[in-house]
């Protein structure tokens, strides 16, 4: 898929397409930008509604908001027929989103006459507006090429050119900043996951009191978590059991919970409960005091009565929790510095206003007044704000950056999944055998394989080379070689511990599984993978290569190939290296590891990859764990200035282990709206917070071509670097599958 959806293309396309096959695009594009909210009701008798929104189910009524595509050149007529067929199927429409192919002129007034006359929140949706979103996101980009690319298939192939401007993750500094602070503090982000994972601990513990006989066990804790805060699971997971030590011990002052330990049991003593109560009451206070002021400005300066002043407050309070989430560094840099580079202009506050007001139960002839006053109070809030509603800001500020150095924040969950489907991964023999190795191991253990499913998933091309084969079947040979002369004759005195002595992951792995049950022979192990009767006679390769790319779903690539795209003198040379230095004990593997070395860099050069203005780095790389090779490859290295080794850290924490865009979402309506939001800002020391914004000033000082440039070479690093990205780590796979 391309990197960027032309304008010109697109333009064609909708010229081109037919009202279904129009209307099946924009239900997924309106999907892509809405979320989950977004249901799809659209058919031949779809009652005047394409879609629907679900945002006002939690009030247990009927939704009101409806959407409708079309390719109708007449909209003002599609509108009124829209609305007429959703009211005579007994629907009540408050708003309708007319999204439609064509580009309609003045779409301001139209919106304003179509609901004075219908009495509905018209808002259209037309061709300029599709096209300025297309590349928003990779699902608004999928969208096109699911459905409108093959209308201008003959065209893209004529005249290609590299993408036109900058990519959304240049123009904002979210990506920026969070590459550089991941390479600078992950030390840093450890300690700060120890601080949140005991807030929510304590949180989770809130209603719990040994006198009323309330207690939770480990795993209700961890459900009541994730049920809230979904975003948080990938790091919870593996903190929960020493968090939950570290507070019963009374590591932590003020913090300690009580261990039942007969019941298994924790709930919070009085004490705590006390600490807790005064430190929230406090939070409390300046959320009551920030809609109060809001409230007493609304009156002494548009003289409303009570409801309404509270109806602006609420809404305002609204409007500054979406920001965040759309723009939340560009809000927390404008709100913590006065001398901040970002301005109002460059903030979302209008879309945000109308976002939110469409969406609240203000009806449709009172929504211009409310939106009026909501500017002002914004605009004194931000620019003339009390100590209260600076104080207020400050904390929202902090909970918000803290949730984006964890990775909560959805432009960084986009990021990292528009990364994935641009890389083509050459899995290392070490990958392979270690998902070879989990066979037997429960679902939720099978890190290594599920790591690899999660990658293909995500629109990763899995590559396995002629090379990496005669590796994967030379290794599982020579494990049977070891098995049969050290451990068959004494397989029945084979206990767990002395497996753990072998050197061979199979052999291990065999044991386990045979001591729970699941394997009974060697042979009955090994033929899960390849027919022991064609191992022992050295013809079961081919075997074992349709295993492989079937079971992980990858793509063969002959050593042929590799060839054509290397030097052969050098793959030469740094093949006679490694057996010179011991690497490799035979000539064809070290032969087969160079070609991949070679291999990986003539892919990059035959793609352009370093050459396309991509802020995403490097997409072809060898997934592997190795580390030996690279000694005796340092200049190739600096020939090509670029490393060829992907750490599978990486694409575990940024993509096996990372939340989701939905789970971000829902981790801002759990925490922003309740105090919490203000309470997770504590957790957040002040030098690490300034740290981030300093790198928004960074960002703003970079022509985008240079951040472009920055992004790129932080996210390549961010792929090579051997280092502890978060507290699941490689070494952590290792030990669950019996790996020292």
């Amino acid at each position: 898929m391309s990197d960027y959806v032309k304008i010109e293309l697109f333009e064609v396309a909708l010229n081109k397409v037919t009202g279904f096959e129009f209307e099946d695009f924009a239900c997924v594009f309106m999907a892509a930008l809405e979320g989950r909210n977004f249901i799809p009701m659209g058919g031949v008798h779809d009652g005047g509604a394409d879609g629907a929104s679900d945002r006002e189910i939690y009030q247990a009524e009927s939704t009101s908001i409806f959407y409708q595509m079309t390719i109708q050149s007449d909209y003002k007529s599609k509108v009124r027929q829209t609305v007429r067929r959703l009211k005579d199927f007994n629907r009540a429409p408050r708003v309708l989103y007319y999204v439609t192919s064509k580009v309609i002129p003045h779409i301001d007034k139209e919106e304003d006459e179509l609901s004075e006359e219908l009495g509905v929140i018209v808002k259209i949706r037309d061709a300029k507006y599709i096209g300025v979103h297309i590349n928003d996101t990779q699902a608004t980009k999928a969208a096109y090429y699911q459905f409108l690319s093959s209308k201008t298939e003959h065209l893209s192939k004529i005249g290609a050119s590299t993408e036109l401007g900058f990519s959304e993750f240049v123009k904002d500094p979210s990506v920026f900043v969070f590459l550089q602070h991941e390479m600078s503090n992950s030390q840093g982000n450890r300690k700060l996951i120890h601080s949140i994972t005991d807030t929510l601990i304590l949180w989770a513990l809130r209603d719990t009191d040994p006198d009323k006989n309330l207690f939770m066990n480990k795993e209700e804790i961890r459900q009541a978590i994730i049920d809230s805060f979904p975003w948080a699971s990938y790091f919870i997971n593996n903190n929960l059991s020493n968090r939950l030590q570290s507070l019963k011990s009374k590591e932590v002052n003020d913090r300690e919970i009580r261990w039942y330990k007969k019941d298994k049991k924790y709930c919070l003593p009085f004490e705590t409960r006390e600490a807790i109560k005064l430190e929230n009451s406090v939070d409390e206070l300046l959320a009551i005091n920030f809609i109060k002021e809001i409230k007493e400005k609304c009156h002494s300066k548009f003289s409303l009565g009570p409801k309404r002043c509270q109806i602006i407050s609420e809404v305002t309070k609204t409007i500054i929790q979406r920001v965040f989430e759309r723009q939340g560094l560009m809000l927390a840099s404008f709100i913590s510095d006065s001398d901040s580079s970002v301005n109002e202009k460059e903030l979302v506050i209008s879309d945000c206003i109308e976002d939110v007001l469409i969406n609240s139960t203000i009806k449709q002839e009172d929504v211009a007044d409310y939106r009026n006053y909501i500017e002002k109070i914004l605009n004194d809030v931000f620019y003339h704000s009390t100590e209260n509603q600076r104080k207020y800001l400050l904390q929202l500020s902090k909970t918000y950056v803290l949730l984006f150095t964890l990775k909560a924040d959805p432009r960084i969950v986009d990021y990292f999944s528009s990364m994935c489907s641009k890389f083509t991964l050459f899995l290392g023999s070490d990958i392979i055998v270690k998902a070879i190795s989990e066979r037997y191991l429960s679902k939720e253990d099978q890190q290594c394989k599920n790591l690899l499913q999660s990658a293909a998933v995500s629109g990763v091309r899995l590559r396995m080379s002629t090379a990496v084969l005669e590796e994967v079947y030379t290794h599982i040979r020579n494990t049977n070689y070891e098995f049969n002369n050290h451990f068959r004759l004494v397989e029945s005195h084979i206990t767990k511990e002395i497996a753990r002595n072998s050197s061979k992951i199979l052999i291990r792995a065999y044991f386990y599984a045979k001591n729970a049950g699941l394997a009974r022979t060697w042979e009955g192990y090994i033929n899960q993978f390849v027919s022991y009767d064609s191992l022992t006679n050295n013809s079961g390769r081919e075997e074992l290569k349709r295993y492989l790319v079937s079971e992980y779903n990858l793509t063969f690539i002959e050593n042929e190939e590799l060839a054509s795209y290397s030097n052969a003198k050098e793959v030469k040379e740094l093949a006679e290296t490694l057996v010179e230095n011991d690497e490799k004990k035979h000539d064809v593997l070290a032969h087969n590891s160079a070609l991949l070395v070679h291999g990986i860099y003539g892919l990059r050069t035959k793609n352009n990859e370093s050459n396309n203005g991509s802020p995403f780095g490097y997409g072809t790389w060898w997934l592997t764990n190795q580390t030996r090779i690279q000694k005796h490859t340092a200049g190739l290295v600096r020939k090509y200035s670029s490393k060829y080794i992907m750490r599978p850290e990486f694409l575990l924490n940024f993509l096996s282990l990372s939340p989701s865009a939905e789970q971000v979402r829902k981790t801002y309506g759990n925490i922003f709206p309740s105090n919490i939001g203000i309470q997770f800002g504590h957790r957040l020391k002040e030098d690490a917070f300034h740290a981030v914004l300093d790198k928004v000033k960074e960002w703003s000082d970079y022509e985008p071509g240079r951040v472009t440039a920055l992004v790129s070479k932080l996210s390549d690093t961010l792929k090579s670097e051997q280092y502890n990205i978060e507290e699941e780590s490689w070494k952590t796979i290792q030990e669950k599958i019996g790996e020292n």
